[in-house]
């Protein structure tokens, strides 16, 4: 089963949740690298910085302010919105299109194979949720 963040990453292949889950320390420089070479981090940061825990408040976020509107729903992630898509999850869609389009240029084939599982698939696994969660509430009516 995979675990869909909130902005439509998928937790369950995403190499910094991965690392930090299982304490590997390695991995999570690894992943510093990468993100360092993407442009994501200062090559100053810690770590601790790179650890991530999930959709948490305390975790920095990429997307705070779609964080705090999904909190402030009570929802698990975008695809569980009534208002899905909004013009907030939209400005992310536009942010990792243009990430893709960098990535291209700085990865290996393996690292956009992993990019794109974990990270370049916020709207396909969104609209996936989506859609399934409009086929529960259809079936509970």
């Amino acid at each position: 089963m995979n675990i869909i963040g909130i902005c439509g990453d998928n937790c369950s292949h995403c190499p910094r949740y991965l690392a930090t889950r299982n304490g590997d320390a390695r991995g999570l420089e690894k992943v510093k690298e990468l993100w360092v070479r993407l442009g994501l981090r200062d090559p100053a940061c810690t770590l601790q910085d790179m650890a991530c825990y999930g959709c948490r408040p305390e975790n920095g976020c990429a997307y705070p302010e779609v964080r705090a509107c999904a909190y402030g729903k009570g929802i698990d992630n975008c695809g569980l919105c009534q208002v899905y898509p909004c013009e907030l999850i939209q400005a992310v869609f536009e942010r990792s299109a243009k990430l893709r389009t960098h990535a291209v240029r700085v990865c290996t084939p393996e690292e956009m194979d992993a990019l794109h599982t974990a990270f370049l698939c916020k709207q396909q696994n969104l609209d996936q949720v989506y859609c399934n969660s409009e086929k529960l509430s259809e079936s509970s009516h």
